[in-house]
């Protein structure tokens, strides 16, 4: 899983905290990265056109990377389901888990689940973006 797919999903989530503006301390801290690496890759997200990065504040994504991060936290939450609703995980386990596979598995497939389950929120009682 590329590490753009990872700050993605951890913009999103702040995001949904309301949190709209996230720097580079707060990163850091949630995917146990150092600052720096993670200044780094704010930045370079910005320059891939995910969004802004203004220095000493933070990074926002624009359109395109609110459009990318809902897309990856809907695959993300609809495996969560899946793995909580057919092997009975608990809801943080399965977040493991997802995080593990939800960067490998094909669109396909978690299209076929959210048809067959019809998913609405995840485990942890999330909405699954549309």
């Amino acid at each position: 899983m590329s590490n753009v797919y990872r700050y993605l999903k951890e913009i999103y989530r702040a995001y949904e905290d309301g949190i709209p503006l996230v720097g580079p301390t707060q990163i850091s801290k949630a995917l146990n990265v150092s600052k720096s690496t993670a200044h780094h890759m704010l930045k370079n997200m910005a320059s891939m056109g995910y969004g802004i990065y203004m220095e000493r504040k933070g990074f926002m994504l624009n359109e395109k990377g609110m459009e990318m991060a809902r897309k990856i936290m809907r695959k993300h939450r609809i495996i969560e389901s899946f793995l909580v609703s057919t092997f009975s995980m608990s809801a943080c386990q399965a977040c493991e888990e997802a995080g593990r596979i939800d960067g490998c598995i094909g669109d396909e497939i978690v299209e076929m689940m959210e048809k067959r389950f019809n998913y609405t929120t995840c485990p942890c009682g999330k909405e699954i973006p549309k």
